[in-house]
């Protein structure tokens, strides 16, 4: 086993690739990391729960001047920056074995498994402070109350529970005569018999959420959100460290940019955007997750603003994507790397 006078030495926990010896992620971001974290001594590595020994970890680095990954066989590392892509993952008896041995001894286990969203809305709504802040949302229990609920409300967003990069999301409609499904930009109408069917095919035995649809401001006529991003600092609050503002095209539901949706300057909402309210949000949310999931290092937050600048939050995501705004994704990184030391430095 290498002998390794890193400090600290962090591990990425990927998910496993398709060939054998590779695995899934971002190298892109690997390679940042362990680029920044040599600046202060310390080193990153990739690892799968396959490569976690007894006494040692079999890991990968990034070898600039042959530009190729290596195997290379570490002590178990300070800190573990999870990274793994699938839920399934992190429910493996070696993924929560790893899990709770770093809790045993103390030791930061980055941001420990995604986030239900149901889970999130019931952690968030539980505090006073919060609840103007969520859009009214429940669990999809049968389709007598999503119609009950839709009558009521007119408008709603069918979200699944463990659902991701907005796939999945349909927005109902019920105009007191017709009913109508809204995927991405494209909107369909029904009778109430055709609607309950193509309803119960969509949603096809997944676990869904309804969530009230709140009037949002608009760009250019279309819907947008702001992408926060938010880490933890020494102070042990959670702070900003960008945001970013992504338009849905015309007639859409979806902001994803992989879905049409467009990146937009800050500069075109900053008139409406209340930074001390987000600021605070980050700090508050950022406690109510530690206390629920244990530590939390960075996580990101969906948040759409009302006409009159009320922000509201539509999702929380444990493993924030890479952000096209290479200024804020060079300052992520080198805030994560800066939390590393600090972090293990209170070892």
């Amino acid at each position: 086993m290498k002998n390794v006078n890193y400090s600290p030495l962090v591990g990425i926990l990927t998910s496993k690739g398709q060939k054998k010896d590779s695995f899934r992620g971002d190298l892109s971001v690997f390679k940042s990391i362990q680029k920044e974290i040599m600046k202060i001594g310390g080193l990153s590595f990739i690892f799968t729960t396959d490569g976690v020994c007894e006494d040692h970890v079999l890991g990968y680095i990034y070898y600039e001047s042959q530009e190729k990954w290596g195997p290379i066989s570490f002590p178990f590392p300070d800190i573990i920056y999870n990274k793994v892509s699938f839920r399934k993952d992190e429910e493996t008896t070696s993924f929560q074995s790893l899990y709770h041995l770093y809790k045993q001894e103390h030791k930061y286990f980055f941001n420990p498994s995604f986030f239900d969203k149901w889970e999130i809305h019931q952690t968030l709504s539980a505090s006073k402070q919060l609840t103007s802040y969520l859009p009214e949302t429940w669990i999809y229990t049968n389709m007598t109350d999503l119609l009950n609920k839709l009558h009521t409300y007119h408008s709603l967003y069918l979200k699944p529970k463990n659902g991701h990069k907005g796939q999945g999301i349909y927005n109902i409609v019920y105009d007191q005569s017709s009913y109508y499904i809204h995927k991405e930009n494209n909107r369909i109408k029904y009778d109430e018999s055709d609607f309950v069917h193509d309803i119960e095919k969509l949603i096809n035995q997944r676990h869904y959420l309804l969530q009230k649809d709140i009037q949002t401001d608009l760009i250019d006529n279309c819907k947008y959100d702001l992408r926060i991003l938010c880490l933890y600092n020494h102070n042990g609050f959670h702070k900003i460290c960008g945001i970013g503002i992504r338009k849905a095209v015309k007639n859409s539901i979806i902001t994803h940019v992989p879905n049409g949706g467009e990146i937009v300057s800050f500069e075109k909402i900053k008139h409406i955007c209340p930074i001390e309210e987000l600021n605070w949000l980050s700090e508050t949310v950022g406690a109510l997750l530690t206390k629920q999931y244990g530590f939390i290092g960075e996580f990101s937050l969906d948040v759409g603003l009302t006409p009159k600048g009320k922000p509201i939050i539509f999702e929380v995501n444990s493993k924030p994507m890479i952000f096209d705004e290479r200024d804020i994704q060079k300052r992520r990184i080198t805030h994560l790397v800066q939390l590393f030391s600090v972090l293990n430095n209170t070892n």
